[in-house]
């Protein structure tokens, strides 16, 4: 068994493209990016964690 990162789900969850690519200083490509390899480095998420500080990242990883 292995695990996935739910990119997608998380970009959802942090209200869209947009606003992920906002917190990530980068253009829209970049979460799409994420979105479709599944992997979003650390840097980045702790950007993220800093605008949502209740996300459990572990809700994200998903049975592949």
């Amino acid at each position: 068994m292995s695990l996935v990162f739910n990119v997608r789900r998380l970009v959802d969850d942090c209200g869209g493209v947009r606003e992920v690519a906002k917190i990530m200083g980068k253009s829209r490509t970049a979460p799409y990016r994420s979105m479709r390899t599944n992997y979003m480095g650390t840097n980045v998420l702790a950007k993220v964690l800093e605008v949502n500080p209740s996300l459990n990242l572990n809700e994200y990883f998903e049975k592949e």
